[in-house]
């Protein structure tokens, strides 16, 4: 459907799916000239509709579709907590904080060698920003042994706070936007307060999902964990609190036994849940 439908000159983008019409899609020949396969108004009908019902989608869905760069579906859901709507993430003065943390303490790092008045000025803008960061939930103070009192650790990394900010300021990104507010796509916001993140009964618990479960997928699994606070991941670390294993479960489940990191089948997931 997707191919004849960029083949017919219909769709040139994908938001060109949200201007097709039931009777555009009734008439539409799936098949050729000799052999017509009319897609028909009935399935047309149930095509707009599905459409329609897209437009309200989570936020971590449409930012995970957008393909940003470094943008996966784990980073998409951490975003769409924190921000009430693509606009917002555009505009993200948290991107914006955690892009300058790190820029700034760069600069501090080098001040203290040849200009210490400016690396105390410098060290002051850090102090902001970390207290935004902090206020707002999206930064932890760092436990490395090698970080001062300034260290922290952020929802998302540098690298994914610039890729996003760099898509929505490039010409793309202003233009998806742009078209999507014509379209009438509201995504649904997933924004959470930060003390009803911090009650969730599985906050601060990471998970790694691996293998085939028996009665749903691992991105069903993952939805429910991370509507409960827990963190979906894709490597197994000493810092992984749970392994969800299915049949095949592979690398990922020697890894977990030989870190004496906790395996739970979907059953042990079930009841948690």
């Amino acid at each position: 459907m997707a191919d004849k439908l960029v083949e017919r000159g219909l769709v040139r983008e994908p938001l060109d799916v949200f201007n097709l019409k039931i009777d555009q899609l009734a008439t539409f020949n799936l098949g050729t000239e000799e052999n017509p396969r009319v897609f028909g108004e009935k399935n047309a009908a149930k095509a707009v509709e599905a459409i329609e019902r897209a437009k309200t989608f989570p936020l971590s869905r449409w930012l995970f579709g957008l393909a940003i760069q470094e943008v996966g579906k784990t980073t998409a859901t951490q975003l769409a907590a924190f921000h009430e709507s693509i606009e917002e993430v555009a505009n993200s003065q948290l991107l914006r904080d955690v892009r300058d943390y790190h820029a700034t303490l760069e600069q501090a790092r080098e001040a203290r060698r040849s200009d210490p008045a400016r690396a105390d000025k410098l060290k002051e803008q850090i102090s902001e920003i970390v207290a935004r960061l902090m206020a707002a939930g999206f930064a932890s103070k760092s436990k490395a042994k090698n970080e001062k009192e300034l260290g922290i650790v952020t929802e998302v990394g540098r690298v994914v706070a610039e890729s996003v900010l760099n898509f929505f300021s490039s010409d793309t990104g202003r233009q998806t936007v742009r078209r999507m507010k014509q379209l009438g796509i509201r995504p649904k916001s997933e924004k959470i307060s930060r003390e009803k993140a911090a009650n969730l009964p599985l906050a601060g618990k990471t998970f790694v999902l691996t293998g085939t479960l028996p009665s749903m997928t691992r991105d069903e699994a993952g939805a429910k964990i991370e509507a409960l606070g827990g963190h979906v991941v894709g490597s197994v670390s000493r810092k992984t609190d749970y392994v969800v294993a299915g049949e095949s479960a592979g690398s990922k489940l020697d890894k977990a036994r030989e870190l004496g990191v906790r395996v739970l089948d979907e059953a042990g997931l079930r009841k948690m849940l």
